[in-house]
């Protein structure tokens, strides 16, 4: 007999995801709170991954046409809750600083 719901045939699981901090699996809470442990690293290579982080997450809304901090602030005004963190990164970096400036999207589109 055939199951009423594909959900009945299938256990649903929750997974985590990898993200751009050394290929480790995190879950979707733990993305916003991701701390670099590895003392070599580069500051601006931390902030960097935050940062792409940021880009990638589409729940902030579209990323093209637009600055990092021109994003947050639209998340932010939509209550969408953007990271702090990205926000302190943007606007303590210098206005000439493209790499932070610019989204991920905005040098390969």
């Amino acid at each position: 007999m055939a199951p009423a719901k594909v959900t009945d045939a299938f256990q649903a699981t929750k997974r985590g995801r990898v993200t751009a901090t050394r290929g480790k699996i995190i879950s979707k809470t733990q993305t916003s709170k991701i701390v670099d442990t590895k003392p070599e690293n580069n500051t601006m290579e931390a902030y960097l991954n935050i940062l792409k982080l940021f880009d990638m997450t589409s729940k902030f809304g579209p990323a093209l046409g637009l600055t990092r901090l021109e994003r947050w602030d639209r998340a932010d005004k939509l209550e969408l809750n953007p990271p702090q963190d990205v926000w302190k990164i943007l606007t303590e970096a210098s206005d000439d600083d493209a790499e932070t400036r610019e989204c991920v999207w905005a040098r390969i589109v």
